[in-house]
């Protein structure tokens, strides 16, 4: 398998850094930006965390994947898992950092719902087509990684279809890495929106 990454250290660190920029600057006295509907309210110190914990999903996210690649590994695996997890490790470099950042607009989207959803709330058009913008953009740059990854490894996959592995196997690996992907992923992403929702909610 390839190497792992060496960016999980740097993206965890990130992470609770950012993490306690938030909570400290949520308790502090500090005037709100001028930002649009009850947004307005939220503290430069939120968001300059939240940016910096953005980064640090963005640094862990090839670790992670290759994490994921692990798992899919351990306890005696057979062919689809064996296959599925050294895809992901060999693709950990390609598409974690752009999982990283799909992951931090998420939870960004969560934490901004927990906080300021509901029918009084005035976003705005603008607003509305900035974050459809972001969001359109991270997921676009996530496709664009996992087709190239798709084309690089479309040698070894022509290989084992030579082979006689069954077109089945083939797409029992895809279901595997997209479950690992979202066991890893789906959490990390739910509890990072918690935990930079809880500062202002409190």
């Amino acid at each position: 398998p390839a190497p792992a990454p060496n960016g999980l250290p740097w993206g965890v660190a990130l992470m609770a850094v950012g993490l306690s920029v938030e909570l400290y600057a949520a308790g502090a006295e500090s005037s709100g930006l001028p930002l649009p509907g009850r947004l307005v309210s939220t503290p430069a110190g939120v968001l300059a965390g939240w940016a910096v914990t953005a980064l640090g999903l963005a640094f862990a996210g090839p670790g992670l994947t290759y994490l994921s690649g692990r798992l899919l590994q351990a306890w005696r695996p057979g062919a689809a898992r064996l296959l599925a997890g050294r895809v992901l490790q060999e693709e950990a470099a390609r598409i974690g950092r752009p999982l990283g950042v799909v992951c931090a607009v998420v939870s960004g989207v969560i934490a901004a719902l927990s906080l300021y959803g509901g029918p009084a709330t005035s976003f705005g058009p603008l607003t509305a087509l900035g974050g459809s913008l972001v969001a359109g953009c991270t997921v676009l740059a996530l496709l664009t990684a996992a087709v190239e990854a798709r084309q690089a490894r479309a040698h070894t996959t022509a290989a084992l279809l030579r082979l006689g592995a069954p077109v089945s196997l083939l797409r029992t690996a895809v279901a595997l890495r997209i479950v690992a992907l979202l066991t890893v992923f789906g959490p990390l992403t739910c509890a990072i929106a918690l935990l930079a929702a809880a500062p202002m909610a409190s």
